[in-house]
């Protein structure tokens, strides 16, 4: 009975580990299951005027999303922006001038955001 038993368990653990290999497997040549629409979301980035938040900013600009560039590069950044609203046809990237090492440029400039978007649905520091 206990071999039946082990017999039993190894059989359905291949079963499942066979299973969630091929589902692997088919998502590699179908692109798996779709990820959540970003068009009607707003998203704050930090840092946006060059390197990882560029780029993270360009794809988002892509998938639809509005967003709030803060950088302390007011010139980059302002360039980022002009250049994602030409690429994407809008007016959906907004840039701000924000150092934030200083705590009251933080809130004016969240008060801004307030009065453009009114609200940040994502936030990436």
């Amino acid at each position: 009975m206990a071999l039946g038993n082990l017999i039993y368990q190894h059989i359905l653990l291949f079963y499942v580990l066979f299973k969630y290999w091929f589902r692997s497997f088919i998502n590699l040549f179908t692109g798996g299951p779709p990820l959540k629409d970003l068009s009607s979301e707003t998203v704050l980035i930090t840092g946006a005027a060059s390197g990882l938040g560029k780029g993270l900013a360009q794809r988002l600009a892509r998938l639809g999303c509005t967003l709030v560039l803060w950088d302390v590069d007011e010139g980059n950044n302002a360039r980022v922006a002009e250049e994602l609203n030409n690429e994407t046809n809008s007016k959906r990237i907004h840039a701000m001038k924000c150092d934030l090492t200083k705590k009251d440029d933080i809130y004016k400039c969240a008060k801004k955001v307030i009065s453009r978007v009114y609200r940040i649905r994502f936030f990436f520091p």
